[in-house]
């Protein structure tokens, strides 16, 4: 037969269909010690198959034989097989592609100046046109580019109509591609890799390097399958009979890693497992059926699990050259590794076999009418949703910002992270310094829950909660339980901005947290924890600051005469300890947040001038009210200090990580909140205006 004619039944053979280019090029740029890895996809990949990494580049004079059949730069001899570390080895995938489609190439090593660019055909470098003159005189061109390698495959078949025929429709054939990306990117801890459609402008599949195995399976697989992953892991060691064998010596087993679905996990749909054996993805079906047949014993019948499974096995045990795909492997000790395995599966499966979780029937939720502000309550997700509705954050996962270091942040934050989140990383001490005319007192505190808790049943305090379970706005505390907190707007009127669905809100900050506070204190009535100041505090000492800037207060004598005669009650219901005219202790609501120590003079003044005493359901909400203000953060100042920006960062770093989710767990947004949350804007409107510009 003419050459022509062999090379293609040959590439007929190796490349099937465009998943398997696209896996043989993906493979490749792993070889090339890629960390990014982008694939950009066009009618299935028949007419654009596009791949780019950033990995070492080609040489610019291995470009001609770049495309030659059975040139590999990984092996040099028929043993190197037995050591096989790489995917490639045959030096046919490229050669085989270059003649069913047209391909090129841009290249560039971090030592060139430049990028290249290549065209083939048929195996050949080729003019820009793909017509092969069958010599070596067609130079790649010099073009501009990044280090690493971008291929691109275009009109797939196209002189083979038979196969082209043959093929699924377009959006068959990009599953296909979608599911080999897919689990390249949960076994890639290293390579991030993402895929999209040419032309569309959000991926479909974006990894990041060293992403946690569980949060590759959820962008890839869903968070289902996520949820109820437990790991399986094998080191190469195995007890039997009381005695240490290494699986390595005895197998060739060097290790097992991966993950599965607890039986908690129920799916009638088939996903297919995900093998790799010596990080080469494989269809290993004896091993399939054994653990199948393992779930048998934990699933109900006509449910499947997820499966990955890693598998390093000695290479002078592994046969890689069987299919002409690669997708089969043959290894020595099938049966016995094969049984470790599915042991340790199903000693795994029994560990956490303990209880089961069964799905309830949902609440119906009753249609709001569209004039409330608030009624835009995220309903099941309609098909085909425009791109200006689409919501961007989901306020379920985590923020871009925790993956910043902190040298990648602004420089006049730097140092007042820095200190923030060094004392952070300290006891739970807290030093302020509260100035009194010339004289500088230092209070510290160390907080303790050590409590037991007590159930109180006092009516008042049932009242009081009835209350607040009525004054709940609903629509408006289901937005505050799916923000996302954006950052302060204003610090000295503090306010802040946070998301919901494809809305910006701003908010009081202040009032908010002062219900929210309110609530906890509630909640925890007779509850609360103690911080306990290290040197007691003369109440006529703190209040004299307050006497000295105003005359028409109440006097001093009165307000501590008062507090002193409840003292007992404010000790055992609040943990407010006073002794002998001194301030002692305070309460503490949140073990992570702490009272505003400059804000005690008003706090002992308005608990002793404020608060109904006589009234028992007064009395308790009152104080409630005033432990919620001391908690409240003050305003800061708008002029540009360390200590300023130091106040501003750590109260932005509360509100990120402590305060805003909290509040979407254990909030209920009351009425009087409405007119302190405003609606800025959406993201329809913003595509209006940015439509007209």
């Amino acid at each position: 037969m003419d050459e022509s004619v062999v090379n293609k039944i040959a590439a007929g053979e190796i490349i099937i269909q465009p998943a398997n280019a696209l896996k043989e090029m993906l493979e490749n740029s792993i070889d090339a010690g890629s960390t990014m890895i982008e694939i950009i996809v066009k009618d299935g990949g028949l007419k654009l198959l596009q791949i780019t990494d950033n990995g070492h580049g080609i040489n610019k004079d291995d470009l001609a034989l770049l495309c030659e059949r059975f040139a590999t730069s990984k092996l040099t001899s028929f043993d190197d097989l037995s050591r096989i570390a790489t995917y490639g080895f045959r030096g046919e995938a490229l050669a085989s592609i270059s003649h069913i489609s047209r391909l090129s190439v841009i290249t560039k090593t971090k030592e060139s100046a430049v990028a290249y660019k290549a065209f083939y055909c048929n195996g050949n470098l080729a003019t820009p046109t793909f017509k092969s003159s069958g010599t070596a005189n067609i130079s790649p061109k010099p073009v501009a580019g990044k280090d690493g390698t971008q291929i691109l495959v275009e009109d797939l078949f196209y002189n083979i109509p038979s196969r082209l025929k043959s093929l699924r429709s377009k959006s068959d054939e990009f599953s296909k591609i979608l599911d080999v990306i897919g689990r390249y990117a949960v076994h890639s801890l290293k390579v991030g890799i993402s895929c999209k459609k040419l032309g569309e402008s959000h991926h479909i599949i974006s990894t990041r390097p060293n992403l946690p195995l569980k949060e590759r399976v959820r962008i890839v697989f869903g968070t289902n399958i996520a949820n109820e992953l437990i790991d399986v892991e094998l080191d190469g060691q195995l007890i039997e009979e009381e005695e240490t064998v290494s699986l390595a010596e005895k197998y060739g087993l060097m290790s097992v890693s991966g993950a599965v679905t607890t039986p908690n996990y129920t799916n009638k749909k088939k996903v297919q497992p995900v093998f790799f054996i010596n990080h080469r993805l494989v269809a290993c079906e004896p091993l399939k059926r054994a653990i199948s047949s393992i779930f048998q014993f934990f699933l109900p019948k006509g449910n499947y699990p997820f499966i990955y499974l890693s598998l390093e096995i000695d290479p002078q045990n592994l046969d890689v050259n069987v299919h002409p795909t690669k997708r089969e492997v043959r290894f020595l000790h099938e049966e016995e590794i094969i049984e470790v395995i599915t042991n340790k599966v199903h000693e795994v499966l029994s560990s956490v076999d303990t209880s089961r979780k069964f799905k309830t029937q949902s609440l119906l939720t009753e249609k709001r009418p569209a004039s409330d502000q608030y009624s835009t309550i995220a309903q099941n997700p309609k098909k085909n949703r425009q791109e200006n509705k689409l919501v961007r954050v989901d306020s379920q996962q985590s923020k871009i910002s925790p993956f910043l270091s902190l040298t990648e942040r602004p420089k006049d934050r730097l140092q007042a992270e820095a200190d923030i989140f060094e004392n952070e990383s300290e006891d739970t001490q807290d030093s302020t310094i509260i100035e009194e005319d010339s004289n500088v007192v230092t209070v510290t505190s160390s907080t303790t829950n050590d409590r037991k808790r007590v159930a109180i049943n006092l009516d008042s305090i049932k009242t009081i909660r009835e209350e607040v379970s009525q004054s709940v706005h609903k629509p408006l505390t289901n937005i505050f339980n799916s923000a996302v907190y954006v950052g302060i707007v204003d610090e000295q009127k503090r306010l802040c901005c946070f998301q919901y669905d494809v809305k910006l809100y701003l908010c009081d900050y202040a009032s908010v947290l002062n219900e929210f506070y309110f609530q906890i204190g509630l909640s925890e009535f007779c509850n609360y924890g103690r911080i306990q100041l290290s040197q007691e505090i003369s109440l006529e000492e703190l209040l004299q600051a307050l006497y000295e800037n105003s005359t028409n207060l109440i006097p001093k004598k009165v307000i501590i005469e008062t507090l002193m005669g409840m003292k007992d009650m404010l000790f055992e219901y609040f943990q407010i300890e006073l002794n002998d005219g001194s301030l002692v202790a305070l309460p503490m609501i949140l073990e992570e947040i702490q009272p505003i120590i400059s804000k005690l003079p008003h706090f002992i003044y308005r608990l002793g001038s404020q608060v109904n005493f006589e009234d028992e359901k007064c009395c308790l909400e009152g104080i409630i009210r005033q432990i919620a203000l001391l908690y409240v953060p003050e305003p800061i100042s708008t002029e540009i200090t360390e200590a300023n920006t130091g106040k501003r960062v750590k109260l932005d770093h509360a509100l990120e990580h402590i305060l805003f989710p909290l509040l979407k767990q254990r909030f209920l947004a009351t009425k009087n909140l409405v007119m302190d949350v405003t609606q800025i804007t959406d993201l329809p409107g913003l595509y209006k205006v940015f439509e007209r510009c």
